[in-house]
């Protein structure tokens, strides 16, 4: 590939990014079906608990990542943590764009801009996924299988269940996950993994560990946002809430063909909520989550922004507007 054309494909990713976003934002915001958010009686206390810890959970997302760039021998990231926490927003948005190595690819080409290695970036990448499945599905089986009436769905969706958390732990073993990797880099024919890139069991142990607690924020986030909707239900089911929103976020990121997860984990999440309250209300709080999940995930990118915006403030008063590098992600 000759430099202009390089050069051409490196100014023009971002825009395919943003225009992509902006695409299938509008179809998800477009898919919303407004009308049976109409006449909800909301309890906005419960409203203002649960975005607070669901915007705590996507922080504890930038730590996790930093903790893993680190684990992997990535260095730099103390001096660059304000822009590489507004790349991991703006990554993280990518997921409403289809396919699953969206912000993964987005993390990478963002994050490269500020010295971070590009191999470092794409194995991180690719261990968050697999942690964040494999940590999420286990909390939900603990939680679901607990309950006896988990035992009124059909044996084969809990064999599945089963079967995936099975086959992300495979994948996760550093073995695994490395020959994994390698036969993706032969078929691409990339440059091989170095070994110092590779991650180690602490690495994956620790990963998990984290991300698990991580389920367990953002399940707790999903309870307090249905008892906003759905005030009768009993604090006795907080552990089957919290199992079925994760079992809904684990399955839709699996489902790699819809973006955001569309329509998977609604459809995971009235399943398992008809079983804990009656089925209408179970239908009106997967549209209450889907809306108010996407309006967190944009207050977190307006949050992470910021910083950003102030700290180019800054710099501009100490060297002059025309000695200043453009801003991150432009």
């Amino acid at each position: 590939m000759s430099p202009t054309t390089k050069k051409v494909l490196r100014r023009a990713a971002p825009i395919v990014f943003y225009v992509l976003l902006a695409l299938f934002l509008f179809l998800y915001v477009r898919s919303v079906d407004w009308g049976q958010l109409a006449g909800i009686r909301w309890n906005w206390w419960w409203v203002a608990v649960a975005t607070a810890i669901s915007l705590g959970f996507r922080y504890w997302g930038v730590g996790i990542w930093f903790f893993l760039l680190r684990r992997l021998g990535a260095t730099g990231l103390q001096g660059s943590g304000v822009a590489l926490t507004f790349v991991y927003a703006k990554s993280w948005m990518g997921r409403y764009i289809p396919g699953a190595a969206t912000w993964i690819i987005g993390k990478v080409y963002f994050a490269s801009k500020h010295g971070v290695s590009r191999a470092r970036l794409g194995v991180s990448g690719l261990l968050e996924g697999a942690l964040q499945i494999a940590a999420t599905l286990a909390l939900a089986l603990v939680l679901l299988l607990i309950d006896p009436r988990t035992h009124e769905l059909d044996p084969w969706i809990i064999v599945l269940m089963v079967v995936a958390f099975v086959g992300c732990v495979v994948c996760l073993v550093p073995k695994v996950f490395v020959f994994l990797i390698s036969t993706a880099l032969r078929i691409l024919r990339r440059p091989p993994l170095d070994a110092d890139v590779a991650p180690n069991l602490g690495t994956v142990l620790g990963g998990a560990g984290l991300y698990v607690a991580g389920a367990v924020l953002s399940g707790t986030a999903y309870y307090f946002i249905t008892l906003a909707v759905y005030p009768g239900l009993d604090v006795r089911d907080a552990a089957f809430v919290i199992g079925a929103a994760s079992m809904a976020s684990a399955i839709s990121m699996l489902a790699v063909f819809a973006p955001g997860g569309l329509g998977v984990r609604e459809g995971v999440q009235a399943l398992l909520l008809g079983l804990v309250m009656p089925v209408p209300i179970a239908l009106v709080v997967v549209v209450v989550t889907r809306v108010w999940s996407l309006a967190v995930d944009a207050l977190f990118l307006l949050t992470a922004a910021v910083p950003t915006w102030f700290a180019r403030r800054r710099h501009e008063d100490e060297v002059g507007p025309a000695d200043v590098e453009p801003a991150p992600g432009h």
